[in-house]
């Protein structure tokens, strides 16, 4: 009996090991960042505000770091409302903040925060060197900051420009405070020091701080219009710092009114995405107004909640209440995903009806006659399903809005042309080479013997007008260059194969069934004459990967070795730009 009993329990702890190693594995690899805008009424106990409403943002925060995984916090600035000159303000401000650094399970220093400089802290307003900060310095300078574990060290001879090191899920991050400068007393030295941070600190995932980053929205409750203009600081420090590929944020508050935008910039393949939130201008000085951000590693997206805990109410218009990506962009390697979890989806379309891998319907435009387009309209980084009416010249949206755009003939290639995030429309005649793009003047760029291979080659995040003519296998990419790349009878397959946020010239064989993708050594075997290609991020890995499906398997075929069965045609697929897949259909046709 002992020995039986033993080996049971030993099969029980087994498989509890087991099962508590699957649950580890299985827990998503989210973490948040809360962020406290402008509380310079609560300190100052005007307005309608008092520091009640501060102390219940804090309050939320230690009552929720737990449930929500929060692994740091943020002040954005304007901590008070007269600096020095009211010190009582400074002691309202400590009494709050101080209550995160009570120790929590795991964290010795408890909450790591930091909180920027903004001009209310300052005596004289606005003044980054001459301008005093000495309260701010008394309870949140060097001194009292050195010890934590997540400080990282300052700019000049006081904290008022300085850093911090956090990591959530393995990936280790800085968030840099660069002080608010209006009249620019230091700004090139303190943007220096910024960059200096950003190659030391490489491997990290950078966040700034600026207490006046952006304008608000053109047109509020909405992040889809006219992108929210920097502040000048704030477009000193981005193009000071956007050649270093690990910034990935900028944040401010500052400017009341709305008090919320967003914009998103790329520069070399690396978007950064700048949010403004500032509720000072509200009832009681903000109503105690604050923001979770939550960063989703797995499905590569932030999600922005924006919400008062005095009230316990939440603010849901689409500037309030929204998600964007992460790392990747749409003009990237973020090609295809319809439901925004990061992965390329497998989708075909008959007769209005889109449906996914398991032929379950998941969108219909039913009135719509056309062909399938998979484009973005939407910052949030999610593909959405459009038809366009060949006969009728007509973009149909997923909620049946018809766009008219172009004449009966036209082949849709919409995309990203201006590099906001929003794919524009856009129509290519093919007997003239003609483009036609929203908002912009019609132009001819190409050949009738071509086919239009629009995506982002440079990594700016606008898609480059192209062609590859494929009487002389040459393509031709507008203000880039022209490239001589693949021979007869190849397709073209432009996409973001390395990950770096710039699309990869590159054609699949038929003939050989090889994947060739410049700048690559070495070319992929995969698929053969009769498969279709259909390139996707299908394994969250942030790079598109070569994929085929085999038509009379009814198997798709990835790059890594594995397949999966799907019972449709091959003219019914989704994932290869309509006048690249007809292309290639019609050569198949014609070899018969």
């Amino acid at each position: 009996m002992k020995n039986k009993f033993s080996i049971h329990l030993m099969i029980a702890c087994a498989m509890s090991t087991f099962s508590l190693a699957q649950a580890q594995q299985k827990q998503p690899k989210k973490f948040s960042i809360a962020v406290l805008p402008d509380t310079q009424y609560y300190t100052a106990e005007s307005q309608g505000g008092d520091v009640s409403l501060f102390e219940s943002q804090i309050k939320w925060i230690l009552a929720n770091s737990k449930a929500e995984n929060i692994a740091y916090t943020i002040h954005l600035g304007d901590i008070t409302d007269h600096g020095d000159n009211k010190p009582k303000e400074w002691e309202l401000a400590s009494k709050a903040m101080y209550a995160l650094e009570a120790p929590l399970p795991g964290l010795a220093d408890g909450m790591p925060y930091g909180l920027a400089i903004g001009n209310h802290d300052q005596v004289a307003s606005q003044f980054a060197k001459s301008g005093r900060t000495d309260g701010y310095n008394k309870y949140f300078g060097v001194d009292h900051f050195k010890k934590k574990s997540y400080y990282g060290g300052h700019f000049g001879s006081d904290n008022d420009s300085h850093y911090d090191l956090f990591k959530a899920h393995g990936q280790s991050f800085i968030v840099i405070y660069i002080e608010y400068d209006a009249f620019d007393e230091q700004q090139d030295q303190m943007n220096d020091w910024a960059a200096g941070l950003l190659e030391k600190y490489a491997d990290h995932k950078a966040i700034v701080v600026c207490h006046y980053t952006l304008f608000p929205n053109k047109t509020a409750g909405t992040n889809q219009g006219e992108m929210a203009p920097f502040g000048k600081q704030a477009s000193r420090i981005y193009n000071r710092l956007k050649v270093y590929p690990n910034l990935v944020a900028m944040l401010g508050g500052h400017v009341g009114d709305n008090g919320e935008g967003y914009r998103q910039d790329t520069y070399g393949g690396n978007t950064v995405r700048s949010f403004l939130s500032d509720y000072q201008s509200r009832a009681m000085g903000g109503n105690g107004m604050m923001r979770l951000m939550t960063f989703d590693l797995d499905q590569d997206k932030i999600s922005i909640k924006t919400f008062s805990p005095y009230h316990d109410y939440e603010e849901i218009d689409d500037d309030s209440r929204f998600e964007v990506p992460l790392f990747r962009n749409p003009s990237g390697s973020r090609i295809y995903d319809f439901d925004g979890d990061g992965k390329s989806d497998l989708l075909s379309y008959r007769n209005g009806n889109w449906m996914n891998i398991d032929n379950k319907l998941k969108f219909s435009n039913w009135n719509a006659k056309g062909v399938p387009v998979a484009t973005y309209r939407n910052r949030n980084g999610r593909t959405e399903p459009l038809v366009y009416q060949l006969e009728k010249g007509n973009f149909i949206a997923k909620d049946g809005l018809t766009l008219p755009f172009g004449k009966a003939g036209d082949i849709p290639v919409p995309a990203d042309y201006d590099g906001d995030g929003i794919a524009d429309l856009a129509v290519w005649e093919a007997k003239t080479a003609q483009w036609m793009i929203e908002g912009k003047e019609m132009f001819t760029h190409g050949w009738e013997e071509s086919l239009p291979v629009p995506a982002d080659y440079d990594g700016d995040g606008a898609a480059e007008i192209a062609v590859w003519r494929f009487q002389n296998n040459t393509w031709y990419i507008q203000d880039v260059g022209n490239v001589p790349f693949g021979e007869k009878g190849d397709v073209p397959v432009p996409a973001d194969y390395n990950g770096d946020g710039r699309a990869e010239i590159a054609v699949w064989r038929p003939s050989t069934g090889e994947w060739l993708i410049l700048g690559m050594e070495r070319s992929i075997k995969l698929g053969k004459k009769g498969d279709l290609p259909i390139p996707g991020d299908y394994f969250v890995d942030g790079k598109v990967q070569p994929a085929v499906f085999d038509p009379d398997a009814k198997l798709i075929r990835f790059y890594n070795g594995q397949t999966k069965s799907w019972d449709v045609k091959s003219q019914d697929i989704v994932n290869l730009p309509y006048v690249i897949k007809k292309y290639y259909l019609d050569l198949l046709s014609n070899a018969k």
